[in-house]
């Protein structure tokens, strides 16, 4: 049996531990709050309490033994704290993984690193996102998958969404909202938790995926729509603007028979 490690037991993290108990698999996962560790404890899961920096590790460093395959489920956090130095933080990570032999590294990316082009964006697109957390996170994949040290998947999530996280809920009532003909690239919680226990059980060294629900609407018919489910006034938008393309999942629904659960968006939960 094959033991996880989750780094990282937020929104995604936690799921994807609950989800990997539930199939059977041996799955530790850490929090940055002993309290935190407590209640994830509390749910039936082997917490323990980690907090990163960019230049040490604190907490139960014991968490990374016995680890066949890490999980970095950690966002670049740069809207909380914009002076973050994301790519050392992972070095830190990439110190342990070496350290406690960790052989396999799956590595929870973005489809930022894209950036705003048109078409539609495969695995080799260019990588022109030019944000702050999009730079960084290019720069971490790039350490990840050139390191001979272990094995990496890169799994480039689009915008997650599901339970207590919807983006209309913050857009509700905006004005003026930008591009309203580029498509939308999220996927569900489900579909990428499902994604990542699936790229872990058929393990296939430095890949890189993208992970996109096939799903594509407008910004603007998406959100007027989800305004209305969620019974929420509608955010207005811009006449014109720029259209991005959308991003395709093309390759792993081939490469794994991966059929998506969540196929319509149009929900809250």
């Amino acid at each position: 049996m094959k033991k996880i490690g989750i780094l990282g037991g937020g929104w995604l993290g936690l799921a994807l531990a609950l989800e990997a108990q539930k199939k059977g698999h041996q799955a530790k996962v850490t929090s940055t709050s002993e309290e935190r560790a407590k209640q994830l404890i509390d749910k039936g899961l082997n917490a323990q309490f980690l907090k990163l920096t960019e230049s040490t590790v604190m907490g139960a460093l014991d968490f990374f033994k016995d680890i066949d395959t890490l999980f970095i489920t950690i966002p670049p956090g740069l809207r909380k704290n914009p002076q973050r130095n994301y790519v050392a933080l992972v070095e830190q990570i990439i110190e342990k993984v070496e350290a406690y032999k960790i052989q396999r590294v799956l590595f929870t990316s973005s489809t930022s690193v894209y950036g705003f082009q048109k078409g539609i964006m495969t695995e080799t697109s260019e990588l022109l996102g030019d944000s702050p957390s999009a730079q960084q996170i290019i720069k971490v994949e790039q350490k990840l998958l050139n390191n001979k040290n272990f094995q990496s998947c890169i799994v480039r999530l689009g915008g997650l969404i599901g339970p207590d996280r919807h983006p209309i809920f913050t857009l509700s009532g905006k004005k003026k909202l930008p591009n309203p003909l580029s498509p939308i690239n999220f996927i569900h919680q489900k579909d990428a938790v499902a994604i990542l226990l699936n790229l872990f059980e058929n393990w296939n060294e430095n890949k890189i995926y993208n992970a996109v629900t096939p799903y594509h609407p407008s910004r603007e018919a998406y959100y007027s729509q989800m305004a209305e489910i969620a019974q929420l006034p509608p955010p207005s938008f811009e006449k014109k603007g720029t259209t991005r393309g959308f991003v395709s999942s093309e390759k792993v629904c081939s490469e794994l028979h991966y059929i998506f659960k969540v196929k319509n968006l149009l929900i809250l939960n």
